[in-house]
């Protein structure tokens, strides 16, 4: 059995797509990949113009941890207008195949993200559509500009300060998931 999918479960079928309609699909990402790589361009900029004071060591170790964890910053507002979450899901999972794991995980103090899961991971933990993944698959792993960084675990990047000091172990276990955006739940 393929080791990723004894980790991290088996994942569901990609929703069946007319020829039509993955012509469409084909056509609408293509018109959007040159924005996704110009919006790259400044975030590589303004990561080397706002020095932070962590930076990213290590490297992907292709286990594909961050595929099988997309992390989505979740709003409370996307659960009291249901259509704006809705309309969010919608795009993730129908635009870049994505699919929703259906529960939510709490990374800090109140702040909540969706848990979403990638149908593009190939069995090897490489990228399906890599030249066309998103701009957080790209960006990944974020240095926030505030805060301590966090990474999911198996993943091969690490954070080290710049000034050279070890403040003790690194934060690296993310999340308290939770059945609902709103609620709270044990972690789990």
């Amino acid at each position: 059995m393929d080791p990723a999918r004894e980790l991290f479960g088996a994942q569901p079928d990609r929703p069946f797509r007319s020829f039509p309609f993955r012509v469409l699909h084909r056509i609408a990402r293509e018109v959007v990949w040159p924005f996704v790589l110009l919006m790259e361009a400044g975030h590589r900029t303004g990561r080397r113009l706002f020095r932070t004071e962590y930076k990213v060591a290590g490297g992907c170790g292709q286990r594909g941890a961050c595929c099988h964890h997309i992390l989505l910053e979740w709003s409370p507002v996307l659960d009291r207008i249901p259509i704006l979450g809705k309309l969010v899901l919608w795009k993730l999972t129908r635009f870049y195949n994505f699919f929703d794991k259906g529960y939510v995980w709490e990374v800090e103090d109140g702040m909540m993200v969706r848990v979403l899961g990638c149908h593009s991971l190939r069995a090897d933990g490489l990228c399906g559509d890599y030249r066309k993944r998103p701009l957080f698959c790209r960006t990944y792993p974020e240095v926030p500009l505030t805060g301590r960084p966090q990474v999911l675990p198996g993943c091969g990047y690490r954070f080290e300060r710049r000034d050279g000091q070890n403040e003790g172990p690194e934060l690296v276990q993310i999340g308290r998931r939770t059945g609902g955006a709103t609620r709270r739940g044990r972690p789990g």
